[in-house]
């Protein structure tokens, strides 16, 4: 009934293999509270593993890095255990929903940075139970790219906006995994000299999540996420197990977005 995935560009899958065989355990013990943070030096890798998607100085100073395709982009989203099973059982938020646990006249939030979500979660382990599952929601890309058209900075020299807008667009500075962050910063750091945008929904851009025809996919990928906190809180950091377990087939890329949409939301390396 529903579309595959986004297809995934092929990636070094005997890394992903050890990575999984060796941070089951560990995640359990760190989502336990078993495995306190180390902050040791890390080991030497290659900067893809620590960047969201290409070399930091290379990135443009606002651009929508995501997972995606031609029909699909990845979008994160953190709730509690109920609304996780909830929404993953039924492919749909509307179950949680008409469980009363899950409000379509509340603000929300959609992000498609990985790191991000994790420094927003704590890796779903080190915040508030309120945040303890990650789901990814492939959504339209049509309709991710409408969204984007109607929205509103938070921010800016051109920033109007009121608390009737249906959607929101706030650039915040990107993040990227850095095991000797401060706890405070949960094994991530800002990039100041990139931004990440997230996008609130409120009203009747909330109630677009429950369309079947924008939110195609939901995938609980919490295990993803503990494991690579795992791989940043070990003893010996290793930024390349944490990569592959947080992105196990394809790495958030650069997004080719229409005129109208990148002036919108003044995107581009000059943007101020």
């Amino acid at each position: 009934r529903y579309p595959p995935p986004p297809r995934m560009a092929p990636r070094a899958a005997s890394m992903a293999t050890a990575t999984t065989a060796g941070a089951t355990l560990a995640a359990e013990e760190f989502a336990a509270g078993l495995r306190p943070p180390a902050v040791v030096p890390p080991r030497p890798a290659s900067s893809s593993c620590a960047r969201p998607a290409a070399d930091a100085a290379a990135l443009g100073f606002r651009e929508v890095r995501a997972i995606h395709d031609a029909e699909t982009v990845r979008v994160y989203q953190a709730y509690n255990d109920a609304i996780a099973d909830a929404a993953v059982a039924a492919n749909s938020f509307r179950a949680p929903m008409e469980a009363g646990l899950w409000s379509s006249t509340r603000m929300t939030w959609i992000k498609p940075s990985a790191v991000w979500m994790a420094y927003r979660c704590g890796w779903t382990t080190l915040k508030d139970k309120h945040q303890a599952r990650v789901l990814a929601l492939d959504v339209s890309r049509a309709g991710f790219e409408a969204l984007l058209l109607r929205a509103s900075l938070s921010h800016g020299q051109d920033a109007v906006h009121s608390r009737s807008d249906a959607v929101r667009v706030q650039w915040d500075p990107e993040r990227v995994m850095h095991p000797q962050a401060p706890r405070s910063e949960v094994f991530t750091k800002a990039l100041t000299d990139v931004r990440s945008i997230q996008i609130g929904l409120r009203g009747p851009a909330v109630e677009v999540l429950l369309d079947p025809s924008f939110t195609l996919r939901i995938t609980d990928v919490t295990a993803d996420f503990r494991a690579a906190a795992c791989a940043l809180s070990a003893s010996d950091p290793d930024l390349g197990a944490a990569a592959a377990a947080l992105w196990p087939e394809q790495q958030e890329a650069e997004m080719a977005l229409p005129t109208a949409v990148r002036a919108a939301l003044q995107m581009g390396p000059a943007a101020a």
